[in-house]
């Protein structure tokens, strides 16, 4: 039995194209595909025309390579629990904004198939860029998913606002995109959150809620007067043990008046202080 050793200047040894083509080829049977991963930071307002601005530009940069195919989907979650999906971008720019339900979060899917430079076989190759905007976690959600033993970078996932994420077998096509999403949302302008009136009640909120707390049992306090003035009047005491008896009856009801009345000015604190940090807020982030 004899072995051939291939020397690197034959024909026959691998070279780089030959690897190049192995590697396509691979990718392609195998569908096996690098992730990258990119977080988005800052709060955003986006607006219809900064989507559409979006799509133009990816499609931009993918006109700069062979495009051989392409499918972009789109999926909105609405307040009212509601979830639109669009199997094509036509369909999605089609679709009716006019309705009164507010857009909570929204996940464009672009998937298409290029021909990488440099190749001896032109085997094209799959490539999906994924932009995820809004619905972050909940401090709730967030336990839950701490709790289901998550790596650290799916939870910084789950919890981003906005996320970029490229499935990719070329990794200058992917840097390219990933530049893409990046410069246009940073060109975006600033959610309203970051106005100031929004901090300055997070930082009171605490006051205020005493102080309403506070209102609320005054007038717990205001009312028991009442009551005992108008209903003693009324009560004829035969001897001092029904005396005692309805002393602690009153000290009782006024024991549960008054914890109400507390428990009443902290779900009202509570449900006033974010309904107006919600009306301030333009929540969700698009218009």
């Amino acid at each position: 039995m004899t072995i051939q050793v291939l020397n690197p200047n034959d024909d026959l040894a691998p070279n780089d194209k030959t690897i190049e083509q192995f590697k396509s080829i691979y990718y392609l049977l195998k569908g096996k595909r690098d992730t990258d991963i990119k977080l988005l930071n800052g709060n955003k307002q986006f607006k219809y025309e900064d989507i559409i601005d979006l799509n133009r530009k990816i499609f931009r940069k993918l006109e700069l390579h062979q495009l051989v195919t392409h499918l972009v989907t789109v999926t909105i979650g609405l307040d009212n629990k509601e979830i639109k999906t669009f199997g094509n971008w036509n369909e999605f720019t089609q679709y009716d904004r006019s309705i009164p339900e507010c857009t909570k979060y929204l996940n464009i899917e672009w998937d298409f198939n290029i021909v990488l430079p440099h190749q001896i076989v032109q085997v094209p190759q799959t490539h999906t860029v994924r932009v995820r905007i809004g619905n972050g976690l909940k401090p709730n959600e967030m336990i839950q998913v701490i709790f289901q033993g998550d790596d650290e970078y799916d939870i910084e996932e789950a919890s981003s606002q906005a996320v970029c994420k490229i499935d990719f077998v070329n990794a200058q096509i992917c840097t390219e995109l990933k530049n893409v999403v990046s410069l246009w949302y940073d060109s975006l302008q600033k959610n309203s959150e970051e106005q100031m009136l929004i901090p300055f009640l997070i930082r009171i909120s605490n006051m205020l809620s005493y102080f309403i707390i506070i209102l609320f049992l005054t007038a717990g306090v205001i009312l028991i007067n009442y009551l005992v003035n108008h209903f003693v009047e009324k009560i004829e005491i035969a001897n001092n043990k029904i005396l005692l008896e309805k002393f602690f009856l009153y000290c009782s009801y006024s024991l549960i008046l008054l914890y109400s009345s507390y428990i009443f000015g902290r779900l009202f604190s509570n449900f006033l202080l974010r309904r107006t940090i919600d009306r301030l807020r333009r929540n969700p982030m698009f218009e």
